[in-house]
C-alpha cells in the first residue's frame, strides 16, 4: 500500500462549505507531511490522458533521425526532444535513462511556430495542457485558503509563460544500469506543483519521513500532484518538496515493458517574486530562505540538469 493519500476533490467547488473546507485540510496535510498526494476528480478525462499517452508512444517508436527533427532548443524555449541519457537530474549520479518532448508555454509555441510532430500530437498537448492548468489552479487555490492568502494568490502568478508538460518514456534497457543509475535520478521539482500521469508499469519512488523510498503506484482514474520547491521556499518549509526517483527497467524484469508518463509543471512566471509568506514565519520560526525570483531559480535547476560533464 502506498504512504501517499488520495484525495477526492468532488464537491470541492459545491455549495458545501464544510466539504470545501475538509478537502482544503486534506491538501494541506499531506502537503506537509509527504508533498505528495493522489488526486481524483479533478477535470482531466481518462479519454484525454489516453489520447496523450498513444501521441507519446507513436512519437517515442520513431526512428532517432525521425526524432532529432525536433530537438530541444535550450533551457531558454525549453521545447522539443531530449534524447536518451541526456539529462541528469541527480548530479553525482550517471545519466538519467530516458528521453522526453518538453512542451513549455503551449500557446505561445504555437504561436512562434515552433516545431510539433503532427497536428493531432500539438492539438492533444493543448487541451490536456489547458486542462492540467485548471487542475493546477484547483490545487494551488487550496494552497491559497489553508495558508491565509486571497484565492487568486497563485492562480495570478501562473500565466503560463514557465509551465511545462512533458512526454517521458523510459525505454527497457538491455543490461544492467551502472552502480547508481536511474531512470530519473533523485530530485524534487523546481516550482510550485506538478501533476504526473503515469500508466501501470510502476517505477516510481516517494522518499518517506522515514528516510526509505516507498513506491508510488498506479492507482487508476487518480493523479499524482506534489509540490516543489517554491512552493516550499514560500511556505519556509511547512509544505515538502520531496525527493523522488524512478528505477531503471531491464528486459530481465518479470513485467519487461516500457515505461511511459507525462508531467505537468505548474511553476510561476519569471518574475515572481518567491519570498517566505506571512502565515508561515514568525519570531520563533524566522524566514529560512533568501528572496529569489521564480526564473532564476528554476533556470538554474534546468541547467543544471543538463550538465552532462563528468562521470556518466
Amino acid at each position: 500500500m502506498s504512504i501517499i493519500p488520495i484525495i477526492d476533490f468532488d464537491g470541492f467547488y459545491a455549495d458545501d462549505a464544510s466539504r470545501r473546507q475538509e478537502i482544503i485540510d486534506e491538501v494541506d496535510r499531506c502537503a506537509s507531511q509527504i508533498g505528495f498526494m493522489y488526486a481524483k476528480n479533478l477535470s482531466v478525462s481518462n479519454d484525454l490522458k489516453q489520447r496523450a499517452f498513444q501521441n507519446s508512444a507513436d512519437f517515442f517508436s520513431l526512428p532517432s533521425k525521425d526524432k532529432q527533427r525536433f530537438t530541444y532548443e535550450g533551457a531558454d524555449s525549453n521545447h522539443g526532444y531530449q534524447g536518451f541519457a541526456s539529462e541528469r537530474l541527480d548530479q553525482s549520479k550517471p545519466v538519467d535513462l530516458k528521453e522526453a518532448f518538453t512542451m513549455r508555454d503551449i500557446p505561445r509555441s504555437i504561436k512562434e511556430g515552433r516545431p510539433w510532430p503532427s497536428e493531432n500530437y500539438r492539438d492533444v498537448a493543448v487541451e490536456l495542457f489547458k486542462r492540467s492548468l485548471a487542475d493546477a489552479n484547483t490545487v494551488m487555490e487550496a494552497f491559497s485558503e489553508a495558508l491565509n492568502l486571497p484565492l487568486d494568490f497563485f492562480r495570478k502568478c501562473h500565466n503560463g509563460e514557465v509551465i511545462t508538460l512533458r512526454y517521458l518514456h523510459y525505454p527497457l534497457i538491455d543490461q544492467e544500469p551502472k552502480e547508481g543509475q536511474l531512470g530519473a535520478g533523485a530530485h524534487t521539482d523546481y516550482g510550485t506543483v506538478t501533476l504526473l500521469y503515469q500508466d501501470d508499469v510502476g517505477g516510481l519512488e516517494v522518499k518517506g519521513a522515514d528516510g526509505k523510498w516507498h513506491q508510488a503506484t498506479y492507482i487508476p482514474d487518480t493523479v499524482i500532484i506534489n509540490a516543489g520547491d517554491l512552493m516550499s521556499r514560500w511556505t519556509n518549509g511547512k509544505y515538502c518538496s520531496t525527493l523522488h526517483r524512478v528505477r531503471a527497467r531491464t528486459r530481465k524484469e518479470a513485467k519487461a515493458t516500457d515505461r511511459y508518463s507525462i508531467a505537468f509543471f505548474a511553476d510561476p512566471d519569471n518574475d515572481t517574486l518567491i519570498r517566505v509568506l506571512p502565515s508561515c514565519q514568525s519570531q520563533k520560526n524566522p524566514p529560512k530562505f533568501k528572496d529569489t525570483t521564480a526564473g532564476k531559480h528554476i533556470q538554474e535547476r534546468i541547467a543544471a540538469s543538463l550538465n552532462l560533464y563528468g562521470s556518466g
